[in-house]
């Protein structure tokens, strides 16, 4: 399997084997630290804004800083940070990290406050350790192992479709937290459609590259075009874009969280009221028309399965087999940048597509038990690398593009 190239320039500089040192307040290097921000040589390093992650293991307090991910309630290892490092233009530093931390890309980078992100490039990253040399003039910089998504970005891309005729913007439900959690409808306001569609991303909360699917999807469907008016009057849709939303806004893993997470909620007692609102709602507003569900996931960062876009199947044969008639669609039609011309299927109970409870507990085990469900899948977009194929923001919104209109194709051929 190829690594990504990439085309971006970095200002990074060929990794420095520099010891770290201890200063009052630091843990003794090896050790996992609590230091969740830096001052000092004005330069300051922190995770204080939505979606920041950050622990600082150990520093010289000078230019070369140990990083690590915020586990917070997470009861496995994982690897979302994300930081913010201000003061600091015109200067190289260093930031180390574990391997196992940082993906196929290296770093996501920002210049703009976390508006638009690019890959700094595996070239730039060394047994885990990258550097960097601040632009001068530059006030803020923002790392992360990926491209985070938040709900500013939403209501920064929703502003554009104010207005739009069929679009509904609205609230699924309320956090623990006291967030609104936002719903997305889309259809045809004079009637329903034939075809109900649920799209749904961040019952990990990490797992971002998801959101910008869902800005393809929703930017294909609001197009004006043939194929756009076709969904509209075809198609009602149904987009939660943050079904976690208090751990995307606070910066959380989400992934194996205690007791359990978002995705191993489905079952009969739900103690997240965004999962209990989905599973009254989607039923209800689907009101037994074929119903078509997307959950929306990012694998692991790397290696093997983990770097191939994938298609999780149910253990609903019927859907199993129209999961194979949309994928071959889907490989004919496809444009982006993200190859699809193969589809890889993982099939019910192979790789990590095993888990079986009664009732099941991840979001498209329960939707496949639902009456009207006709076609439902887990979609995992690696996090940098597609077989190949570099993931970034642009290519997954292509990604979102394609999925929506293969399936414009597919339901034109189908008769439930």
């Amino acid at each position: 399997m190829k690594t990504p190239s990439t085309k971006m320039k970095t200002t990074a500089i060929s990794i420095l084997s520099l010891a770290l040192l201890v200063i009052p307040g630091f843990p003794a290097k090896g050790e996992t630290g609590k230091n969740h921000d830096f001052q000092g040589n004005g330069i300051t390093i922190d995770g204080e804004f939505p979606g920041g992650n950050l622990i600082l293991t150990e520093t010289n307090g000078e230019d070369t800083f140990g990083i690590a991910p915020d586990l917070r309630d997470t009861r496995t290892p994982w690897f979302y940070w994300a930081f913010q490092v201000k003061g600091a233009a015109g200067k190289t530093l260093t930031f180390t990290l574990k391997p196992e931390h940082v993906g196929v890309a290296g770093p996501g980078v920002s210049t703009d406050g976390g508006v638009t992100w690019k890959w700094l490039g595996a070239e730039a990253v060394d047994n885990g350790s990258f550097q960097y040399t601040f632009p001068e003039g530059t006030e803020s910089v923002r790392f992360s192992v990926g491209m985070p998504y938040q709900q500013s970005d939403l209501n920064r891309f929703l502003e554009k479709y104010r207005g739009k005729p069929g679009l509904e913007v609205g609230t699924l439900t309320t956090t623990n937290k006291g967030r609104e959690v936002t719903l997305i409808k889309i259809g045809n306001p004079d009637k329903p459609n034939r075809w109900a569609m649920s799209v749904t991303a961040r019952n990990h909360a990490c797992e971002m590259m998801g959101n910008y699917i869902v800005e393809g999807i929703i930017s294909t469907v609001l197009a004006d075009n043939d194929a756009g008016k076709w969904l509209r009057d075809n198609v009602d849709f149904f987009i939660v874009p943050f079904v976690d939303t208090d751990g995307v806004e606070d910066g959380d893993q989400g992934k194996n969280r205690a007791p359990h997470d978002h995705n191993r909620d489905y079952g009969d007692s739900p103690i997240y009221p965004e999962v209990a609102a989905i599973k009254k709602q989607l039923p209800e507003w689907s009101n037994n028309r074929p119903l078509i569900a997307i959950d929306l996931h990012d694998p692991a960062l790397r290696n093997d399965i983990h770097e191939v876009l994938s298609f999780l199947g149910t253990k609903n044969e019927a859907v199993a087999k129209r999961l194979d008639a949309y994928t071959k669609v889907l490989g004919n039609e496809s444009q982006g940048s993200i190859i699809c011309n193969k589809p890889y299927i993982m099939k019910f109970g192979s790789a990590f597509n095993r888990i079986d409870a009664v009732p099941p507990l991840h979001f498209s085990g329960w939707a496949s038990t639902l009456p009207n469900a006709y076609l439902n899948f887990t979609l995992e977009t690696p996090y940098a690398n597609a077989s190949g194929s570099e993931v970034n923001a642009d290519s997954a919104r292509e990604l979102g593009t394609d999925l929506v209109y293969a399936m414009k194709v597919w339901l034109e051929q189908e008769q439930p």
